[in-house]
């Protein structure tokens, strides 16, 4: 039987799950992913819509702004990344940690009073960010024409963070969607409207920080705890949420400057013009793979932690695996798909063929490092759970290195293909290091079986994709013919291979 299958919500256990979610997940052979599929298919949405709008305005605005203009939004927008995370990823991360054992425990009134002292913490990190942002903005006008909008951006992500962290701590996917949905697509799409009224960068970053700080704060008000407990409101030892999501945070901004540093090193080997083509090309092959691929896994991380909390590092090990599986179902194809529509994604986002045709070849490469990127958040599932964080910034950091190196070699001689290329090479390193020290606390039995039939599969979809394009003339018709003919040819190559069957043989033993 399934760890989730016919239990009820009693406090300390997984949640019950629908009948609905538990076929679904057999029918593929996957059936202890159960649980994670009913809220993959809540979370997918909150994930999709706005990270599409995301890769579709940021080519769109190639109409509207220079390449340099591009550059120099991408260079704010990363900037806003940073300042998030540095001020509120710990908490982010403490929360997702956190909420569940205080829940089990029937502690929450502590637990609110701890998240108000976090809050204040954050408050002060908050203010060390604006100074040192505030000399950053000294040297250079991209900072320093933007400084305001940037801090209002921060504040707003802070905050949008720490409430969609809480509605996904308290397993509430539906509010979770709505206040994700509403401030993500809220702030891209009125971003983009003063953009093409004519307000350029500062208007883009103006709709961000507008939305996120308005819906971000509503949203907080709306997820903050109230379930009644048996531990009176004394706060609890802050230091435990530090110690906890400090390493996490730390974690997630090495990862996310492994994932960025190649837009800066563009920008000092080359220029900011550099930098806007090749973001385009990098959005374009990154969000297609992972959109799909962290909505699952936003769907899966909380209860992975409760699961740990109830039942142990055994069931932890099952669900990785049936994890992996679906991870790989999902990016492989993707994967394939991208690389073969990658020219029509660019000259139809863009309109404009010369100036940002050098992003159709960096598109399948970033893509690539998607996939093991995707992989690696799985892998290292034993770190979460078991509060063992600092190898998530160690594994981040060889990365990182290994990404920096790549890329002086590589960009002066061959420009952004050097910058692509290097992608899936620190992304695969990043894997490995990080499994390196996650398989002490959950071994990662890695379905070999399933990669490679699905790489089979996608590339028999992948040709039956490029026949079919063929047969059309508009780019939206081509992609579209793509994504049916190679779509059916995969699906049913999988069955043909018998994932189906090994996947139900894997669950049962």
């Amino acid at each position: 039987m399934s760890i989730f299958e016919g239990e009820r919500a009693e406090p300390g256990s997984a949640p019950e799950v629908d009948s609905t979610s538990v076929r679904l997940a057999d029918a593929f052979g996957i059936r202890d992913a159960g649980q994670a599929l009913r809220y993959f298919a809540t979370y997918l949405p909150t994930q999709a819509i706005p990270a599409l709008l995301g890769f579709l305005v940021l080519p769109l605005l190639g109409r509207q702004l220079a390449p340099t203009e591009l550059g120099v939004l991408t260079i704010s927008q990363t900037l806003i990344t940073i300042g998030w995370i540095v001020v509120g990823g710990w908490l982010a991360a403490a929360v997702i940690r956190e909420l569940p054992r205080h829940a089990m425990d029937a502690t929450m009134p502590r637990f609110s009073r701890d998240l108000i002292r976090a809050l204040g913490i954050s408050g002060l990190i908050f203010l060390g960010f604006a100074a040192v942002t505030g000399v950053v903005g000294l040297f250079t006008a991209a900072v320093g024409d933007n400084y305001w909008l940037i801090l209002a951006a921060t504040a707003g992500l802070v905050i949008q963070n720490v409430a969609v962290s809480l509605l996904a701590a308290g397993l509430r996917p539906r509010a979770y969607a709505v206040v994700n949905l509403v401030a993500r697509v809220g702030g891209i799409s009125l971003g983009a409207y003063l953009v093409f009224e004519g307000y350029k960068v500062q208007g883009y970053l103006f709709g961000l920080a507008s939305v996120t700080l308005i819906v971000g704060s509503l949203g907080l008000l709306w997820a903050w705890p109230r379930a009644p407990g048996t531990v009176g409101g004394e706060a609890g030892d802050i230091r435990a949420w530090w110690n906890y999501g400090f390493p996490s945070a730390s974690g997630e901004l090495a990862g996310w400057v492994l994932l960025f540093v190649d837009r800066y090193l563009l920008a000092g080997l080359m220029n900011t013009a550099a930098v806007g083509v090749y973001t385009v090309g990098n959005v374009i092959g990154d969000k297609i793979v992972t959109i799909p691929a962290l909505a699952f896994y936003t769907a899966a991380w909380p209860l992975l932690v409760r699961v740990y909390e109830s039942h142990g590092r055994p069931q932890v090990e099952v669900l990785m695996r049936s994890y992996t599986r679906v991870v790989l179902l999902l990016s492989i194809p993707t994967l394939a798909f991208v690389t073969v529509t990658a020219s029509q994604w660019v000259h139809g986002l863009t309109g404009n063929v010369y100036r940002y045709t050098g992003a159709v070849g960096v598109i399948p490469w970033v893509a690539l490092g998607a996939v093991f990127y995707a992989l690696a958040i799985v892998g290292n599932s034993g770190l979460v759970v078991s509060k063992k964080t600092w190898p998530l910034v160690y594994g981040a950091c060889i990365g990182l290195g290994v990404n920096v190196v790549i890329n002086l070699a590589l960009i002066p001689r061959y420009g952004i293909m050097g910058a692509a290329v290097a992608t899936p090479i620190s992304n695969l390193t990043y894997l490995f290091a990080t499994h390196w020290w996650a398989r002490r606390y959950a071994t990662w039995r890695f379905p070999y079986a399933t990669a490679l039939r699905a790489i089979a599969a996608a590339l028999f979809g992948y040709l039956a994709a490029r026949w079919a394009m063929t047969m059309f003339d508009e780019l939206s018709e081509q992609v579209a013919a793509a994504a049916v003919a190679g779509g059916i040819v995969y699906l049913a190559l999988l069955l043909v291979l018998g994932e189906r069957r090994a996947g139900r043989v894997v669950a049962a033993a």
